[in-house]
């Protein structure tokens, strides 16, 4: 049998069900990824094995018994900044190093509730705003390329689930925080429409651009992941009511025929060279699945990205005020973002309020006759770890968030389901699509994400395992 660190949560699912697997051996498995791996990413922030082993045996006693639930014995990991009861929860900052919350998040308590098996709380870019060199816990590394980021905020989960130290990871997207660390380190991930997921117990950054979500290995089992933890939350008056019909139906779903979208204008119009020529490969793989895809036009969404920083700086600065005392004690690039908020002026942020549901109808009326845009993961490889971080674009170098962003940003503005998939390699470094949903229309992206992984290995590559930097 393969090591049971590499499966994905689907393929331990059906060990369990067949008896050649159980819980405990999957999590013994990825506690010794961990203990091999973790030295060379960083990827942990506070290791769980007692209680997990413990857990463990708990499924597998459930399977034995035949009252095995949805997530009965998969491992999972939890961004720290996901409140967990009796767990400390740092939000990778000094400030917050030793606060151990009373109670779990809901998506949190959800996924115990389902069986999952909490295995470490994962590293975060410090409050999911700060930078790769996070001051209180170090960076954490690319797996693909020890010297590059993961991107963030959501590193930890992004770099824990690409090595197989868990199948399963939380992680939340502000402004790209699951798919930008996916993207990065070739994974799967989805920012599902605002609201499917409840945010209770998780720290805000930007209450009105916040989303959670799964970061898997696979499409199958990011569908899995979510309809354990999406739902309507008394505690979180932003969500919505449940889905119709499971996600994980619609994975292996009929998508020809299909017309798909994409815009050659700002979402595409930066990008290295070579980012470039693999994501018009990735194309060429999606249209022979029988998808067509048509060209629209989205003329102001430059400005839809501008509106999205001036909402993320105006919630922020109001969420993390109390924070700016102690600036001196954050990391650079976070105590730059904080500092910077105060110079959006109320009439700024109330006017990009005002405009998101312009630009949520010129999405949609772009996407209309189309089950959803496509879009290239990411603009640019993940850059080298520094205090400044730029990304290469070819011919210049820019600020690496003006680069990782570009795609990310005006989805979290208008509140539209995001899912990356694997979708290519440059330079041994993967790289991604990124396939955007009519609201509540999760479904169409997992058959669309799941019809490519399945036509496709992008997404079975894995990086070196590797014990040192």
């Amino acid at each position: 049998m393969s090591d049971l660190a590499d499966l994905t949560a689907t393929e331990l699912l059906d060990a369990y069900a067949a008896g050649t697997a159980t819980p405990s051996e999957a999590v013994d498995a990825c506690l010794a990824r961990i203990e091999a791996t973790d030295s060379a990413v960083n990827a942990v922030i506070t290791l769980l094995a007692d209680r997990s082993r413990a857990q463990a045996a708990d499924s597998d006693a459930r399977w034995r018994a035949g009252t095995a639930r949805p997530l009965e014995g998969i491992p999972f990991g939890l961004k720290d900044i996901v409140a967990t009861e009796g767990i400390r929860t740092t939000g990778g900052s000094a400030l917050y190093r030793d606060w151990v919350p009373q109670a779990d998040a809901v998506l949190a308590s959800r996924l115990s509730t389902a069986g999952g098996v909490l295995v470490a709380k994962l590293a975060t870019f410090e409050f999911a705003c700060g930078g790769a060199v996070n001051k209180t816990f170090g960076p954490t590394r690319n797996p693909w390329d020890h010297r590059r980021t993961t991107g963030g905020s959501s590193s930890g989960s992004g770099a824990a689930v690409a090595l197989g130290q868990v199948p399963l990871a939380i992680g939340t997207d502000t402004g790209g925080s699951i798919r930008i660390p996916s993207a990065f380190c070739g994974i799967t991930g989805i920012k599902a429409t605002y609201g499917r997921v409840p945010r209770h117990g998780v720290m805000g950054l930007s209450w009105t651009m916040d989303h959670a979500g799964p970061m898997t290995r696979s499409v199958a089992d990011a569908a899995l992941m979510l309809d354990v933890i999406a739902g309507p939350d008394p505690l979180d008056p932003t969500t919505l009511p449940a889905p119709e019909s499971p996600f994980a139906a619609a994975v292996g779903g009929d998508v020809a025929g299909l017309r798909v979208a994409r815009d050659r204008g700002f979402l595409e119009a930066d990008m290295h060279p070579d980012i470039a020529a693999s994501y018009e490969a990735s194309l060429r793989e999606l249209a022979g699945l029988g998808v067509e895809i048509v060209d629209v036009e989205l003329p102001t969404f430059d400005l839809a990205a501008v509106a999205g920083w001036w909402i993320i700086y105006a919630e922020m600065l109001s969420l993390h005020e109390g924070h700016v005392t102690g600036i001196e004690d954050r990391d650079e690039m976070g105590a730059s973002l904080l500092g910077a908020a105060p110079f959006v002026s109320a009439a700024d942020y109330l006017r990009a309020l005002r405009l998101r549901p312009v630009f949520q109808r010129e999405l949609a009326q772009a996407m209309a006759g189309c089950a959803a845009l496509v879009t290239p993961g990411m603009t640019a490889l993940p850059p080298f770890i520094a205090p400044e971080m730029t990304s290469d674009l070819g011919d210049r170098e820019v600020p690496w968030l003006d680069a990782a962003c570009r795609v990310s940003v005006p989805f979290n503005l208008t509140g539209s389901p995001a899912l990356v998939v694997p979708s290519g390699e440059v330079g041994g470094l993967p790289t991604s699509l990124q396939f955007v949903g009519h609201p509540r229309d999760e479904a169409t992206l997992f058959a669309l994400g799941g019809a490519y992984q399945a036509a496709t290995t992008h997404h079975l590559r894995r990086p070196a395992l590797s014990g040192a930097v």
